[in-house]
């Protein structure tokens, strides 16, 4: 019912909808996020829609139902769209977008963001070219960011696995003791 609302050709009811679903996913994110899906399908097909207004309202809604548990997994439909809107003619949707892009990379859980990590990368440099001086920064900024905090990430994450693999080592190596006692 909310991905109907999303897609009626009122635009205000598409920008109502949007915010709607954005605010319930905000509030009951680990609740809502696996029931976005024909949501998040009307909300793509918005980011071709005339009115920059209304590309913004649904960028700004995407950001937080992506995020929502569960909803990762719908993010797969909106990449074809979404190569458009970064390159889209108005500054301020571009800008929304690395925003919204931007919020994705720092809150998505870890599975979901190396699943999509290639694509946001690509996303991400593609910003490095755009004509707007200030999106040109952010998105440098934001790659530097990114790296450093992906590889700090990765190597606590690796220090947990071997020490968990140490003491499973350990467990194996005192039941062994154990059967030969």
């Amino acid at each position: 019912m909310l991905g109907r609302a999303c897609d009626d050709p009122n635009p205000e009811m598409k920008s109502k909808g949007a915010q709607f679903a954005a605010s319930m996913c905000r509030d009951l994110r680990k609740e809502t996020g696996h029931f976005m899906r024909s949501t998040v399908v009307a909300l793509t097909s918005n980011l071709q829609h005339q009115h920059s207004k209304v590309r913004k309202v649904t960028l700004k809604s995407l950001e937080d139902i992506i995020i929502a548990n569960g909803a990762e997994a719908f993010l797969i439909e909106t990449f074809g769209q979404l190569r458009y809107t970064m390159n889209d003619r108005s500054q301020d949707v571009r800008k929304m977008f690395y925003t919204v892009l931007q919020s994705w990379m720092t809150k998505m859980e870890l599975t979901a963001m190396r699943q999509y990590e290639h694509h946001f990368i690509i996303y991400l440099l593609n910003g490095l070219s755009d004509d707007c001086p200030e999106i040109n920064a952010e998105c440098r900024e934001f790659l530097e960011v990114h790296g450093t905090r992906m590889k700090e990430t990765l190597q606590a994450l690796g220090k947990e696995e071997a020490q968990d693999e140490e003491m499973k080592t350990e467990g194996e190596n005192e039941n062994e003791e154990m059967v030969t006692a």
